[in-house]
């Protein structure tokens, strides 16, 4: 009897359990409908707000700048609104969005997905000048500096100090440049530097990209007093691409390219104004400081900063808008171009372009800097050595560039009539109003093009080339109102670098009668035209186009140069010629690691100490 009411009783116990049980599995049957219905209403807004998304047109209509009129800025963004809009490449998100997936589909390379997310004598010392400068008193940065008891040279980001003594010269200091910790990619650009008159400071200049997006360029001081435990002094930072400084009197010139990218936000002056941080925050290129053309043709600012060469505090900016990468710096100014097409309209419609290019001149002799003025030439700049101020007087040297189409308004096509023109032209400015006085144009054989160039007083040196055929023309320029020139005849190969050799001769380096050929030519001036003395050749061979990259020394009549040989195997070598008056000898031609573009090298005291990338060479010469 008891066995049969404990058993009842655990019936009703189970029968508690099945319900309560029943009641749970109800009330979560319940709340999963629940969840199923939301998470179907969330789906169906997801896609209807991704269909909008996809499919909506994108906006192609100029964007509505007006609510800016109140920013002293509101000129240049109106101008920059209409440079750098971009109208977007598709008609909605969805093929923008398939497109982007196929570029990243297998065979697009590693770069392309990052094009896509990147829219005098002292305690430590005496200097000793080691760089051709274009300009006397007016230093150029370099990868090389000396004073007479070190030699400084810029080894990638490794700055590595080596003790002058000959054979027995040693590396004593190393000091390892580090990046910026808002770094988001670091310039393969060789880092510049100067040296201090007392031999105690190094400055140098450093551009990257900024992980928030941007390029800018650091410039820091180091103390090198003692060369076992150099350490950094002081900093300052400038936003765009480092493109040249110069050092004068104390004083630093930094000159930058900053670009405004495609439809920029105009509420931040980041953004399409250039930036200086001294340390203290970015502050914005004041209005009246930026010099603007009336139209844009690029979305491009050349940026000159003055800085206290000790303490790197910034003395003014100043910016031209829409110039381009080449520029000269005299005793006084600061000469930025800006090339750009000229369009004119002729019967039949037929046009002609013509290129032009605009000098803007920016004046620091007077401690501030100012605005002077500016002038059209035609033609385009190659290169600063193709610029010179010499007595009030701005001297050009230019390829003039034009070609003719006609417009097809039917089908609206262009269609380009003939092959275009070049040609070489000179051109003299006064400087105090900017008119031209002068000019030479079109003297060289059509269908050539400025090489080099170089101005030495009176003088001006200009070699064109069409393929691998060249004249070198000498220009007297002593009477503006009667200039008068000479030339070679055409020869074979071109020089990119003209330099004066001193003693009436001029130095050619280039190429010869192929582009694998590196020449050295020697060049002196006749009663009846220009004549060449003697030449060094190496074939299968490359070398640097860039000036800086080579030794020239005019007292001993020596020039030096990098050379990879390709004879089978590539093969890197520095060699030192010395002319004699009548041929190119070779002083030294020795094993030298590294790019041609970074290979520096200087003589003291008989030895060639020649450096590259981890290497140093230390050679006896002798003439």
């Amino acid at each position: 009897m008891k066995q049969k009411k404990l058993f009842d009783a655990m019936g009703m116990i189970d029968d508690a359990y099945v319900d309560e049980a029943s009641t749970r599995k109800t009330g979560r049957g319940k709340r999963a409908i629940l969840r199923i219905t939301a998470l179907a209403a969330c789906f169906t807004l997801l896609v209807t707000g991704l269909n909008l998304w996809l499919f909506l047109p994108l906006q192609t209509k100029l964007p509505d700048v007006s609510q800016y009129a109140d920013s002293a800025y509101y000129d240049i963004i109106q101008k920059l609104n209409v440079l750098s809009y971009r109208k977007p490449s598709y008609k909605n998100n969805f093929k923008r969005l398939a497109r982007g997936l196929y570029d990243l589909a297998p065979g697009a390379t590693k770069e392309d997905a990052g094009d896509m997310l990147l829219t005098g004598t002292g305690a430590n010392g005496t200097y000793k000048e080691t760089t051709d400068n274009q300009v006397e008193g007016v230093i150029e940065a370099d990868l090389i500096k000396r004073s007479d008891r070190h030699i400084y040279y810029m080894d990638g980001s490794v700055l590595r100090v080596l003790e002058i003594k000959g054979e027995e010269s040693t590396e004593v200091g190393r000091y390892e440049i580090t990046q910026p910790e808002n770094t988001f990619y670091a310039s393969t650009y060789p880092i510049e530097f100067y040296l201090s008159a007392d031999c105690r400071t190094l400055t140098y200049l450093y551009a990257y990209t900024c992980k928030e997006g941007g390029a800018s360029v650091r410039v820091a001081t180091l103390d090198v007093s003692d060369p076992t435990a150099i350490s950094e002094k002081a900093s300052v930072c400038v936003t765009g691409n480092y493109l040249s400084s110069r050092l004068v009197d104390g004083k630093l010139l930094l000159v930058c390219n900053f670009y405004v990218g495609y439809n920029p936000d105009f509420s931040d002056e980041r953004t399409f104004i250039p930036q200086i941080d001294s340390g203290n925050g970015a502050a914005s290129i004041p209005f009246d400081c930026i010099i603007s053309p009336d139209v844009l043709t690029s979305p491009r600012y050349t940026v000159v900063c003055k800085l206290d060469a000790e303490t790197l505090t910034a003395e003014g900016a100043n910016a031209f808008l829409s110039y381009a990468s080449e520029l000269y710096v005299s005793r006084d100014n600061v000469y930025a171009t800006r090339t750009y097409q000229a369009e004119s309209e002729k019967k039949d419609s037929v046009f002609t372009n013509r290129a032009m290019t605009e000098i803007a001149c920016l004046s620091y002799a007077e401690g501030n800097l100012a605005y002077k003025g500016s002038v059209t030439v035609a033609g385009e700049v190659k290169d600063q050595y193709s610029l010179d101020e010499h007595n009030g007087v701005l001297r050009v040297a230019v390829t003039t560039r034009s070609s003719q189409y006609k417009e097809n308004k039917t089908s609206d096509t262009v269609s380009f009539i003939g092959n275009g023109t070049t040609n070489a032209s000179l051109y003299c400015v006064r400087l105090s109003d900017f008119a031209v006085i002068a000019a030479v144009e079109h003297f060289a054989p059509e269908g050539e093009s400025v090489q080099s160039a170089r101005f030495d007083g009176d003088n001006a040196y200009v070699c064109t080339s069409l393929v691998l055929s060249d004249p070198v023309f000498f220009f007297d320029l002593s009477d503006l109102s009667h200039i008068t020139y000479k030339d070679t005849g055409t020869i074979e190969g071109y020089s990119s670098s003209l330099v004066n050799f001193g003693n009436g001769f001029l130095l050619g380096i280039g190429v010869g009668s192929s582009f694998d050929t590196v020449k050295i030519e020697v060049y002196e001036e006749t009663e009846t035209g220009v004549a060449s003395v003697c030449q060094y050749e190496v074939e299968r061979a490359s070398y640097s186009a860039t000036y800086k990259s080579y030794l020239i020394d005019r007292e001993n009549s020596m020039v030096g140069l990098g050379i990879t040989l390709r004879d089978g195997e590539e093969r890197s070598r520095y060699v030192l010629l010395h002319f004699n008056g009548y041929d190119l000898n070779v002083l030294a031609d020795i094993p030298l690691a590294g790019d041609n573009y970074a290979k520096r090298a200087v003589v003291v005291d008989g030895y060639l100490y020649a450096f590259g990338e981890n290497d140093f060479s230390v050679t006896r010469v002798t003439n």
